[in-house]
């Protein structure tokens, strides 16, 4: 309850590791290292046939824009614009009388709620699930995402996975050692030279690009004048 997010961050990011321990070294039912595997059909659809992929795929498709509606509706209501002031003062917020605990609580359960079914899709598509998910670099590797695509947009998060999954599927096919190295070197490039991100990039682009348009049109307009 009284948990800043940063701390909150650090909290939840020790437990995660702590379950991931705990289902290294112990069978809990889970699998153990090896984890869950040889996942051959969901309700009875073969995982490996090709109208069962594409029925995933447009399943993935839809859960997605979903999910950008619902938050795209969230940001817009007054209750989103709640939580942007307990985002940047949350003291100020409490002495107004709204309950920031419930607030947060919402937004970490709708989170969570998401991220499930993210994972009932994804693991059967890859057909394997294992304790190395909870590793903390599946953690910084979402923040990547956001950091990439750009800060405070939703759509900015897609992007951004979406660029990075692309690049983590080239690397570790042809240079896996150095992987990590990369992310890690993109993380502080992208805080460094782009803090906004591509989505800031393209704003910026585009409005540097119409204020030129218009100035243009301006200063032909007074040599015509003229």
């Amino acid at each position: 309850r009284a948990v800043p997010g940063s701390y909150l961050s650090i909290i939840t990011q020790a437990m995660t590791y702590a379950l991931l321990l705990a289902f290294f070294r112990n069978d809990m039912g889970f699998g153990g290292n090896n984890g869950l595997t040889d996942f051959k059909d969901l309700l009875g659809f073969d995982l490996q046939s090709d109208a069962t992929r594409s029925g995933l795929f447009v399943a993935s498709a839809v859960s997605l824009a979903l999910g950008y509606l619902i938050c795209a509706a969230i940001v817009r209501s007054k209750f989103g614009r709640v939580l942007e002031a307990i985002r940047d003062a949350e003291s100020r917020v409490r002495f107004l009388g709204y309950r920031v605990e419930y607030y947060k609580l919402f937004v970490f359960t709708l989170s969570a709620m998401m991220a499930g079914v993210a994972g009932a899709l994804y693991v059967p598509q890859v057909g394997i699930i294992n304790p190395a998910e909870f590793a903390p670099a599946n953690s910084i590797e979402i923040v990547i995402w956001v950091a990439v695509g750009g800060r405070g947009t939703l759509y900015g998060a897609a992007l951004g996975a979406i660029l990075v999954n692309y690049a983590k599927t080239y690397f570790t096919g042809a240079l896996p050692e150095i992987w990590l190295f990369m992310l890690g070197a993109l993380f502080v490039a992208v805080t460094l030279f782009m803090p906004k991100g591509i989505v800031g990039l393209l704003r910026q682009a585009g409005r540097n690009g119409l204020l030129g348009a218009l100035y243009g049109r301006g200063r032909t307009q007074e040599e015509q004048g003229a």
